[in-house]
């Protein structure tokens, strides 16, 4: 474990802190003079969302990879812990509330992300005795922890987007349907470990799914859900990044 934790914090935190400046750029100064959401609050939810996925990792770590209703099921908490989170009335209906979930789903995506690398990297050294992990080993754990914080940080924002617009079960039902989906090719992936070229193949579809509804999210949504929500608040602003 001490030999691979360094990696792990590097696979897991360096795509979580660039996907935070790649979105967040846009929305804070000095892009914009006022930003859309407060740098504390931000990182606090942030922070919260790290504590949070130590929680679910520990859950995640007993649970058996290869069951289907284990995974499922778990697929289902990792999106309502996001709504136990933020659905305090400070939160509702409040623009800002979208980009602290995105802060939440990230802390929450990074720490499964680093654990999850450390717990099956710790396993494949003690299943081929001691020996190291290769290159193939460590770029499908990279694969594995990036589709995490993608979806993850993708799930917090629709969580957030929910809250904002006060309909958190709602928006809960969409997060769930993508993340089930998601976790169902990570149990086929599993379960085909011992072929090769289907196990990298769906470990690539699971990335893939990751990352286009990351793109559908935080690209194509954000900025049209920000606009919505300040009208909801009587609020309006010329700045809001296309």
């Amino acid at each position: 474990m001490d030999a691979i934790s360094p990696i792990a914090a590097i696979l897991a935190f360096a795509p979580t802190l660039i996907l935070m400046y790649v979105v967040l750029r846009k929305y804070t100064y000095p892009a914009v003079q006022q930003p859309f959401f407060s740098d504390p609050a931000f990182f606090g939810l942030f922070a919260i969302g790290l504590v949070s996925g130590v929680i679910l990792l520990w859950a995640y770590t007993y649970l058996n990879w290869l069951n289907l209703i284990y995974m499922v099921l778990f697929a289902v908490i990792q999106c309502l812990a996001p709504v136990v989170v933020l659905n305090l009335k400070r939160f509702h209906g409040k623009s800002d509330t979208v980009f602290y979930g995105y802060g939440l789903g990230l802390g929450i995506g990074c720490t499964m992300a680093f654990g999850t690398i450390i717990f099956l990297g710790t396993a494949i050294m003690k299943i081929e005795e001691g020996s190291s992990i290769d290159l193939a080993g460590f770029v499908w754990l990279f694969v594995l922890a990036l589709s995490q914080i993608l979806m993850m940080s993708s799930i917090g924002t629709i969580i957030g987007e929910g809250i904002a617009r006060y309909k958190p079960m709602e928006f809960a039902v969409q997060a769930i349907f993508v993340n089930v989906a998601y976790s169902l090719i990570l149990v086929a992936a599993y379960n085909s470990a011992e072929i090769g070229i289907v196990f990298y193949a769906l470990m690539l579809l699971a990335l893939l799914v990751a990352a286009v509804h990351f793109y559908y999210v935080m690209y194509v949504k954000l900025s049209g859900v920000v606009k919505d929500v300040l009208r909801m608040e009587g609020k309006s602003r010329k700045d809001v990044p296309k």
